[in-house]
């Protein structure tokens, strides 16, 4: 590993992806980036889910707090996060409370999964 500081963040996830919400579920725009952050020994990140309620349907309202799963294509699995906020253009911001839900790279196997 380079000493050099940007080797510690990541290229992240812009597209398309799968977002539920409770039992409702839908395909909206994301954007997610991270890093490894040493202190915690683990890889945190954060991103924005855009038109999320519009996407849900009538009656959706998720609000900061609640937890949401993301899959996108081709990742292995699906990650948790916890909405965090709602900016000024209504689209939710999130913290990855699990592993990213988009490969972190060549030693992302040998990373802890926390």
């Amino acid at each position: 590993m380079s000493d050099d500081a940007d080797d510690l963040h990541d290229s992240g996830y812009r597209g398309r992806a799968e977002v539920t919400v409770g039992d409702r579920s839908a395909v909206v725009d994301v954007e997610i980036s991270g890093r490894f952050d040493p202190l915690l020994g683990r890889h945190v990140w954060r991103g924005r889910l855009r038109k999320l309620t519009e996407a849900l349907g009538e009656g959706a309202s998720p609000a900061s707090g609640t937890s949401v799963t993301i899959s996108v294509p081709g990742a292995p699995n699906p990650a948790t996060a916890r909405i965090s906020e709602i900016d000024l253009w209504g689209s939710h911001m999130i913290d990855g409370t699990s592993r990213p839900p988009y490969p972190l790279g060549p030693d992302d196997a040998d990373e802890d999964p926390a």
